[in-house]
């Protein structure tokens, strides 16, 4: 039980470790928008690499409808494209 319980802690310390890493090439237009228009409107920025690409797909169309009933502008197609392209670059 005792072994499983540090499993766990080392499994989560990596996730932990990964979602708060500075992303990768930060200075790129797609990172910058991720940046801007995910932490801004609604949470912090999770590492790209902590999804495969078809579920940040389905995670950036799923927040368009909160962003929606939250009351903020949803991403443009533009928008939409840049951050889905940056993250399908970068994605675990």
């Amino acid at each position: 039980m005792r072994a499983a319980g540090g499993v766990c802690y080392a499994a989560l310390s990596v996730v932990l470790l990964a979602a708060c890493a500075r992303l990768p090439d930060a200075d790129s237009p797609g990172a910058k928008l991720y940046a801007a228009r995910c932490s801004n409107d609604c949470h912090r920025v999770y590492a790209p690499t902590l999804l495969k690409y078809e579920m940040w797909k389905y995670q950036v169309v799923r927040m368009q409808d909160v962003l929606a009933r939250a009351g903020v502008a949803p991403l443009t197609d533009e928008e939409m494209a840049i951050i889905l392209d940056y993250l399908r670059r970068h994605s675990g």
